[in-house]
C-alpha cells in the first residue's frame, strides 16, 4: 500500500478525518482522542487549511462537518 500524500511505501495507514486519505506516520501532523472509542488525525495538508485546522483543535465539531470544508 502506497501513502495517498506522499507516496511512500506504507506498512501500517492512518485515515486522515478531514480529506479521508490514507496517511503513512510521518504524514500526520497530529493526532488526539475525542472519546475513547473516537481519534482524530490530520495530516499536514489539512493542517495548513485553516477551517480544517480549527475544526480539529475544535473538538466538540463533527468530522462530517469538517469533511464538508472547502480546500
Amino acid at each position: 500500500m502506497r501513502c495517498e500524500r506522499c507516496g511512500r511505501e506504507l506498512f501500517k495507514f492512518v485515515v486522515c478525518n478531514y480529506c479521508n486519505r490514507k496517511i503513512g506516520q510521518e504524514c500526520v501532523k497530529s493526532s488526539k482522542r475525542k472519546s475513547k472509542v473516537v481519534k482524530l488525525t490530520i495530516c499536514k495538508d489539512c493542517w495548513s487549511v485553516m477551517p480544517r485546522r480549527k475544526a480539529y483543535k475544535n473538538a466538540e465539531a463533527s468530522v462530517q462537518a469538517a469533511a464538508q470544508q472547502p480546500r
